[in-house]
């Protein structure tokens, strides 16, 4: 896969958020073993477009954050891919490859007020820009919630 030209390229145009969402010209094709619906491969944009570059581009921390707030105030489509890349963050800071950490507090209840409006649409059928669709993706918001609950203390529900 061509991460470099990727993340370059969504730097350059002011396109990272696209890129996270794997919106055309930034697809990353999810591997066909995977047995849910995901509209871009989270863990290897998070791996190869954001952790690796983290000694290249210095602020890729800050910019990919505020991806993640765009992501999270937006449709349900992007808030769920959002709250992906938030569990993603989350276990490689668990496995201690994440090159750096996020606020997973702060985020949490960015994401918690996002998930409250938007709630009927997470429980029902959402479409990403690539035309695959998701159902009901509040019942994997809410088994990432029990998790973080027994683990961290906090909700996104």
């Amino acid at each position: 896969m061509r991460y470099n030209e990727l993340i370059h390229t969504a730097l350059r145009k002011n396109e990272l958020t696209k890129l996270l969402c794997g919106t055309k010209p930034y697809e990353v094709e999810v591997p066909e073993f995977t047995s849910d619906v995901f509209p871009t491969d989270v863990n290897a944009v998070l791996v190869n477009c954001i952790y690796k570059k983290k000694p290249v581009i210095e602020n890729i921390d800050s910019l990919f954050v505020e991806s993640l707030e765009k992501m999270i105030s937006g449709g349900a489509d992007s808030l769920y891919i959002a709250i992906l890349y938030f569990d993603a963050c989350i276990f490689q800071e668990e496995r201690k490859k994440a090159t750096f950490a996020i606020e997973k507090e702060a985020l949490a209840e960015k994401i918690k007020q996002a998930v409250m409006s938007k709630r009927g649409e997470l429980e029902n059928t959402i479409v990403f820009d690539n035309g695959l669709s998701k159902d009901n993706a509040m019942q994997n918001i809410v088994r990432f919630n029990q998790y973080y609950q027994e683990r961290y203390g906090f909700c996104i529900v």
